[in-house]
């Protein structure tokens, strides 16, 4: 009759075991851009340098890197109006809260570098090259996101403000 009641204590014993092992293993980073995954859907404002504020439709899209920390980020802004299109992308690489990458408009044939951080609800980041350079900012929480695009030389426009829903 002893001899069950060892094996049931083996058993039990290699199930705690096993338990405490898996529980002392590294987890995977956390990335803390998951939430913006997914498609957002919303109105942008462009105030440009002189002349009215357009008002048109956008779409931002962020897609997670495969394997590491970070996202793709697409924005695809149009006004049927009046002819304006924007459509950019964004790649940025995470590094504990470093965000570092490239961005490139697909309109305009321009691009360059991302560098900044990640915020609490987001990210701050600057856009740098050759001919254009500005300052961007993503802040969300649950179903909202605002974007905000200021460029360092405002010749075309002064800013580009995007109020997206998700839900």
């Amino acid at each position: 009759m002893r001899r069950p009641c060892r094996v049931a204590t083996y058993f039990v014993v290699a199930i705690i075991c096993c338990f405490a092992a898996s529980q002392n293993e590294a987890a995977a980073p956390i990335d803390p851009l998951a939430g913006l995954a997914g498609r957002w859907v919303g109105v942008a404002t462009m105030t440009p340098n002189s002349g009215p504020v357009s008002n048109f439709k956008c779409i931002v899209t962020y897609i997670p890197r495969r394997g590491a920390p970070g996202m793709r980020q697409t924005l695809r802004c149009e006004d049927g109006a009046t002819n304006f299109k924007l459509h950019a992308a964004t790649d940025l690489t995470l590094e504990g809260e470093r965000l570092t990458g490239a961005w490139q408009d697909k309109i305009n044939d321009i691009g360059g570098t991302v560098a900044g951080i990640v915020t609490p609800t987001g990210f701050d980041v600057q856009l740098s090259g050759q001919f254009f350079a500005a300052h961007m900012a993503v802040a969300g929480q649950g179903c909202n996101q605002s974007v905000k695009v200021m460029p360092q030389n405002p010749e075309v426009f002064r800013e580009l403000a995007a109020t997206l829903r998700k839900c």
